[in-house]
């Protein structure tokens, strides 16, 4: 009897000590388990990180100071310049500059789009919404474009509104007509006036402001 118990005994400790295989191949699970998910957060940060740059491809991010004595565009005192971001087009790549001024009274910003890469022929072609559209759509601008209001437009530039300032703008391509579009140049003035901008003013913005060769 006394042996029955002991052999009993052991068999009882022996059928206790059996799950000991399956609870290390569940340790050995889980660690690898861990390694794996480690693993791909590791390759999702990556990929995370590498969207910010792939978006930006899409659009035109003003993220580089230049001084503006450097600026391709001439006629204004700017005292704030950017250049974006290189994008690639079917015609080509393209960057665009931000020139911008302002003091206590008024502030303007300039766009300067060019195709400084022609691929094949046909250039940028001109421009395919009206002066008013491509000011309000143009992200170089926007700084004073945004919030206005009360639009109009004539053959050389055109009128529009913000609160408490009044405002014109102008948009043209380059060389001149004839030639392939290279470049596209828009601007856009406010300043603090209960009148509009006298159209002799806003003639003269538009004459004075050049693309450099």
């Amino acid at each position: 009897m006394g042996k029955g118990r002991t052999a009993g005994g052991l068999e009882a400790k022996g059928m206790l000590r059996k799950p000991r295989y399956p609870k290390r191949r569940s340790v050995a699970l889980r660690a690898f388990g861990t390694l794996v998910m480690s693993f791909m957060l590791a390759m999702l940060s990556v990929l995370t990180a590498a969207v910010p740059s792939a978006a930006a491809q899409d659009t035109w991010v003003f993220s580089q100071s230049i001084p503006c004595s450097t600026a391709p565009v001439s006629g204004v005192p700017f005292n704030n310049c950017a250049v974006s971001n290189m994008r690639s087009f079917r015609v080509g790549n393209a960057r665009a500059w931000r020139m911008i001024f302002s003091d206590a009274t008024s502030e303007a910003a300039f766009g300067l789009y060019r195709l400084v890469e022609p691929k094949g022929v046909g250039g940028m072609g001109p421009l395919t919404s009206s002066m008013a559209d491509w000011l309000r759509n143009a992200d170089a601008l926007r700084s004073v474009t945004a919030g206005s209001f009360g639009w109009t437009q004539n053959n050389q530039y055109v009128a529009f509104q913000r609160p408490n300032r009044h405002c014109v703008g102008f948009a043209r391509t380059g060389p001149p007509p004839g030639g392939t579009v290279y470049w596209i140049l828009g601007g856009a003035l406010c300043r603090d006036s209960p009148t509009p901008i006298p159209s002799a003013e806003a003639q003269f913005l538009v004459n004075s402001v050049q693309v450099r060769d």
